[in-house]
């Protein structure tokens, strides 16, 4: 064999070989809390796209006549844990047919209902009033929920209430400016609430956003439905430039305030796991958790009691977030194992940051 031919052909092994330990470290390494060992929450991140490495070796060794292919097949047999929790495999499926036991669950981060700089933005605005027109969730949870009392501004709240049909809701402010000016986290519902609870979480961008819960009436079983907003990497303009632009300070800052959100959200989810561990009811969990489905995050609050909504009637990455990647689900409804997944949706409009998603679920007597 010739000495390039040699060179190009090593470079093809060895490259295929740490493509594959990647990727069986990304599909583990998440397992391990990364408030201990950090490099563990980046981990993850990679999974989707050293999957693909790996599989786009594989007719090339087939194509050179050798059994290296074995390599990336080993490799993507051992990860497989990592696609099944990351690809919703429901690709025709059209979702159960609704009884009178089902209702509706979704879950939103607003992103202050479009408001930025104190203005808000009347197409993004009407996005999301559109949305909630056309899904009419019977339970709605939002984080980064935004509201005015003030004459000259919107009254979310209310206008959610009115044009939802929602005779209930529970808000939890977190924080007031100027009196009138309201952001935090709501439930709006259509079954009666019957207790709520606001628990110390230190989530969201800020970090003094709380987890709250409430108890509904739903066709007369009690369910437990939780919501949160987990802590963000707090990424900026500036951030995200130095992806495509890199510049070792910008990106060792970057990195550490996305190591620093790592063991913040590793806390809130033993908080939420906590709570999800004491309730005595049929429960649902909603949130943006700011994490991948490959997380110590979304494995500790999930942990063996819940089912993913997406997992059991969505298709593909289910991608939530609108920025960086699309593979990006950090939106999540989970659901007891008591409870029947019959469907499964996203709302995807343009100028939202975060998906809207939204699941169909019927408690079995």
């Amino acid at each position: 064999m010739k000495p390039v031919p040699v060179f190009f052909h090593r470079l093809f092994l060895y490259g295929n070989v740490l493509i594959a330990a990647g990727l069986i470290c990304s599909a583990f390494l998440p397992m391990m809390n990364p408030a201990t060992f950090w490099p563990a929450g980046f981990a993850g991140l990679a999974f989707p796209f050293l999957w693909l490495l790996s599989v786009i070796f594989i007719p090339g060794w087939l194509i050179a006549r050798k059994k290296y292919w074995l390599i990336s097949v080993f490799a993507l047999m051992i990860s497989f844990r990592g696609m099944a929790l990351s690809w919703g495999f429901n690709l025709f499926s059209s979702g159960k047919t609704a009884t009178d036991r089902s209702f509706t669950v979704m879950t939103f981060n607003s992103s202050s209902m479009g408001l930025s700089g104190y203005s808000e933005n009347p197409k993004v605005r009407e996005h999301i009033y559109h949305i909630l027109k056309a899904a009419r969730p019977d339970v709605l949870c939002i984080q980064e929920f935004y509201t005015n009392e003030h004459p000259d501004q919107q009254p979310h709240l209310e206008n959610i209430a009115h044009t939802g049909g929602y005779p209930y809701h529970y808000f939890a402010k977190h924080y007031t400016n100027w009196k009138t000016w309201h952001w935090g986290t709501v439930i709006f519902s259509r079954f009666p609430i019957v207790d709520t609870a606001r628990i110390a979480f230190r989530g969201g961008y800020k970090g003094n956003e709380d987890l709250i819960s409430v108890k509904l009436l739903v066709h007369k079983d009690t369910v437990q439905v939780l919501t949160g907003h987990l802590s963000s990497y707090k990424l900026n303009g500036h951030d995200y430039q130095a992806m495509g632009n890199p510049d070792g300070g910008k990106i060792k800052s970057m990195m550490g305030k996305m190591r620093r959100s790592f063991a913040s959200r590793a806390s809130q989810a033993q908080i939420m796991a906590g709570e999800i561990s004491r309730s005595k009811y049929p429960l649902v969990v909603t949130g943006d958790f700011n994490d991948i489905p490959l997380s110590y995050t979304y494995r500790t609050i999930r942990g063996d009691a819940l089912q993913d909504a997406f997992l059991e009637m969505g298709s593909g990455f289910g991608r939530t977030f609108s920025a960086l990647s699309p593979t990006l689900r950090i939106d999540y409804v989970l659901a007891g194992k008591e409870f029947t997944v019959e469907d499964f949706s996203i709302y995807r409009e343009k100028g939202l940051q975060h998906f809207p998603v939204m699941a169909r679920l019927s408690l079995e007597r």
